[in-house]
């Protein structure tokens, strides 16, 4: 017997069947009727807009809460007022508290300057630095079960990210130096002749690694085609410069009788599809002649890569190159900062609805 659901997958008419519907229940509006957490940020604000003068009826409308509540924090206020926005008590909604207590802070101290040290922190570790300050504190009925690992990652806010670019690879304490020594040489020019390059790898037909499904799925391996791509634009942000692009085929076949000169793209090749010396070269030739017949002279960041040397016998007359020092660019460097990523994220937007119709 076919089901419902397979019949309306087949297109078939359901406007004279009779479908029980489930009564539609109205939602229950947060505040006196609902009930709604509060970090301990957010309790101690309410207990210094009541010291102000403000009202517990309007409290209790901004925070959407009921005018109760607001008067069981305002009476503890001596407890918000006085807790440091700084620790993990201070984001927690609920004021959830383990069976060891102090145990749990010195852990959660200890995962804190960790993280402050750029070190890699896995559950297993968390559990085995657990037993050992559970040993020195001498708690005997504490075996750090994952169970607990549950609800103590829960009570303290600790997730799994990603690490992101290499900032943490920069001398940090050079930072500033680095940031008044840019200023100085930027200031001999406008901020729109003031541009920075930088080139990202674009895995282009590489699939997400999670997707929606009904039960689970198995994985493919994952295509490694990519192209590089210099992206530079100017800090005013209204120059944005044609991308360079570079491919690993000198003729791929989608681009077979097109002239290249009507491209978006400067495109280039190599068997790596990486940037090249020559590459490089060829792209601040043509851009400086770019610059040159517009009558402007502009400053150029970029990264000390070794690809981005100059020819012997080559030098720019309307650009200045400036290279940022090693390991900073992911503190000094704009295309570092967001605009890469945007482009990566405005491309995915455009490709996902391709793949809805292969």
């Amino acid at each position: 017997m076919v089901n419902k659901s397979e019949r309306i997958l087949r297109g078939e008419n359901f406007n004279s069947m009779k479908i029980k519907q489930r009564p539609y229940r109205e939602k229950k509006e947060k505040g006196s009727s609902g009930r709604r957490g509060l970090s301990g940020v957010q309790k101690a604000e309410i207990c210094r807009l009541k010291e102000r003068g403000v009202s517990q009826v309007t409290l209790a409308k901004q925070f959407d809460i009921s005018e109760a509540t607001v008067s069981k924090i305002v009476r503890d206020k001596v407890r918000w007022l006085s807790l440091d926005p700084n620790t993990n008590k201070a984001i927690m909604k609920r004021q959830r508290t383990g069976k060891h207590p102090l145990l749990e802070e010195a852990v959660a101290l200890w995962i804190s300057r960790a993280v402050a040290a750029s070190l890699t922190i896995t559950g297993e570790i968390i559990r085995g630095k657990a037993k050992k300050l559970a040993k020195a504190l001498d708690i005997k009925d504490f075996n750090a079960s994952k169970g607990w690992l549950t609800n103590f990652k829960k009570r303290y806010h600790i997730k799994e990210y990603k690490r992101q670019g290499e900032g943490a690879s920069a001398p940090l304490e050079k930072i500033p130096q680095f940031q008044s020594e840019l200023r100085e040489i930027i200031k001999s020019y406008q901020p729109e002749d003031v541009y920075n390059a930088d080139e990202t790898g674009l895995y282009w037909r590489m699939d997400p690694d999670k997707s929606l499904a009904n039960g689970s799925i198995s994985g493919k391996k994952k295509s490694k085609d990519r192209v590089t791509i210099l992206l530079a634009c100017n800090a005013t942000g209204d120059d944005k410069l044609t991308p360079l692009l570079i491919y690993k085929y000198k003729n791929p076949r989608p681009l077979c009788n097109i002239d290249r000169s009507t491209l978006p793209v400067h495109y280039y090749w190599n068997s790596s599809a990486w940037m090249q010396a020559s590459i490089f070269n060829h792209y601040i030739r043509q851009l400086d002649n770019q610059m040159k017949r517009a009558g402007r002279s502009i400053l150029l960041l970029l990264d000390n890569s070794s690809t981005h040397s100059l020819e012997e016998n080559f030098k720019p007359s309307n650009i200045r190159l400036h290279y940022l020092s090693l390991n900073t660019t992911a503190h000094l460097q704009p295309c570092d900062a967001g605009i890469i990523w945007s482009f990566k994220a405005s491309f995915m937007r455009v490709f996902t609805p391709l793949v809805i119709h292969i």
